[in-house]
């Protein structure tokens, strides 16, 4: 489901999504140092329950000029609820590794995840990636060439059980 440019994020009883959304942001941390994206609007779950919860990252992955070692770098992404991540969601998006002589190229890919998830009302649901790799530099990209964004969708009231 995707939203319109002109809001920040849309959110109704059973759906909440980002919107249509133009960035890139640079991985800076520490290798496999978690950092948010706050490019991503959080998104605000507007009712308790289960909530089936997807997301789709475009990964970039860039190694430096050709050197004397191997190197590689990547992008992995995973959820956060209320500024924690929810394990079992991490997805690797990209990994680009070369040999000695052989660096010097950009690659990009996308990857997506879904999964269910109990939520209360109010909880607030974000974006989180790292590095992989310890050359060249990752970022997490959107615009018209592959977006990025969260989406999720309610499917059942809290204490439902299977019949």
């Amino acid at each position: 489901m995707t939203g319109t440019a002109a809001s920040l994020n849309r959110v109704d009883g059973a759906w909440a999504d980002s919107t249509t959304l133009n960035f890139l942001h640079t991985l800076t941390g520490a290798l496999r140092a978690w950092e948010a994206i706050p490019e991503v609007p959080l998104l605000t779950i507007p009712r308790a329950g289960v909530w089936e919860v997807n997301f789709q990252v475009r990964g970039v992955a860039l190694l430096p000029a050709p050197g004397a070692a191997n190197t590689d770098t990547g992008v992995v992404a995973g959820m956060y609820k209320n500024g924690a991540l929810v394990a079992g969601t991490e997805a690797m998006v990209i990994y680009h590794s070369e040999l000695a002589g052989d660096q010097g190229k950009q690659i990009q890919a996308t990857g997506s995840r879904q999964f269910m998830h109990l939520f209360a009302a109010g909880d607030t649901v974000g974006l989180g990636a790292y590095r992989l790799g310890t050359f060249g530099s990752a970022a997490v990209v959107s615009n018209g060439d592959g977006r990025t964004y969260i989406s999720a969708h309610w499917v059942a009231p809290e204490g439902d059980t299977p019949a």
